[in-house]
């Protein structure tokens, strides 16, 4: 498998190769690739495999490589932006408070105390907050919600900083929705520079790849759910709040919005095709197959 990726490489045509578990299939495609002397991003299907790759398999190579400690991959770990805390929503959160619970007051100050010395933003260093919670979706760092370069804290960005270290890296590990979430969001922008956080790279390799059909659907896809109104009209309020202009005839609008919406996704079943449920919320998914053949 290593002389057949190496070959490819060179030939520059794509492989596919199919292994049982526990053949070294990691090993196979990660010596060639870094022994060609280009960037490589590896894509997985989850984290786990994410962190088996950085914390387990890279060090290994760097031993069997650099015996005496003469050299060190350069190696950077990506997440999905969501996994990743938005200085900027952190802060407007304590100029306009929208917490609606206890928990997340409390969750809140932890995460501001946390922000103060994090390195990365990474909420799986916040060990005490739940998967669940209702506040990191107020904070984190969606595209959807982010101003670039025009965003007060972009210097201090952990997006930004994130996007620093895959340029300096030479093996870039992220995971299969990163990739096409990045890819999506380039492609919107028709070539734009500074889009998305993934640096160029000369060769992209698929772990899992039996995955990529159904994540690159969601990205390629349209889909609406009353949960996305619920955040379009909070991000309305909040905007005119901010600016000392929300008038009374928004404010209805928005709770009209979401009043409707809940009614509208309620009489929708669920289990009907095409529909899928997100985060308890109906929602309507239409996958656009014929952008990628």
């Amino acid at each position: 498998m290593a002389e057949a990726v190496e070959q490819a490489i060179t030939d520059r045509r794509h492989l596919l190769v199919e292994a049982g578990t526990g053949t070294g299939k990691t090993l196979a495609y990660l010596l060639p690739a870094i022994r060609s002397g280009k960037r490589v991003i590896v894509s997985t299907g989850t984290k786990n495999l994410q962190e088996q790759l950085f914390y387990k398999d890279v060090p290994f190579l760097e031993q069997v490589l650099f015996p005496e400690g003469e050299g060190k991959l350069r190696v950077c770990y990506m997440k999905g932006r969501s996994n990743y805390l938005c200085r900027q929503k952190l802060y407007d959160l304590k100029n306009q408070p929208i917490l609606r619970e206890l928990a997340e007051v409390d969750h809140y100050r932890a995460i501001a105390e946390w922000e103060e010395h994090t390195e990365t933003g990474d909420r799986s260093e916040v060990s005490l907050l739940p998967e669940s919670s209702a506040l990191w979706h107020k904070i984190d760092a969606r595209s959807d919600a982010c101003s670039g370069q025009k965003c007060p804290q972009f210097d201090r960005c952990f997006i930004t900083e994130m996007r620093r270290r895959a340029l300096e890296s030479d093996l870039v590990i992220v995971n299969h929705h990163l990739f096409f979430a990045d890819l999506a969001i380039k492609r919107a922008a028709d070539g734009a520079p500074d889009v998305g956080v993934l640096p160029e790279a000369g060769i992209v390799i698929f772990d899992e790849a039996h995955e990529l059909e159904d994540v690159a659907g969601t990205y390629f896809g349209v889909s609406v759910s009353n949960l996305r109104l619920d955040e379009l009209a909070r991000d309305v309020e909040i905007t005119l709040r901010q600016r000392k202009t929300l008038p009374a005839a928004v404010i209805q609008a928005c709770a009209n919005l979401r009043e409707r919406s809940q009614f509208f996704f309620g009489l929708i079943p669920p289990e009907k095709a095409g529909l899928h449920s997100i985060t308890g919320a109906n929602s309507w998914k239409r996958t656009a197959t014929s952008t990628f053949r």
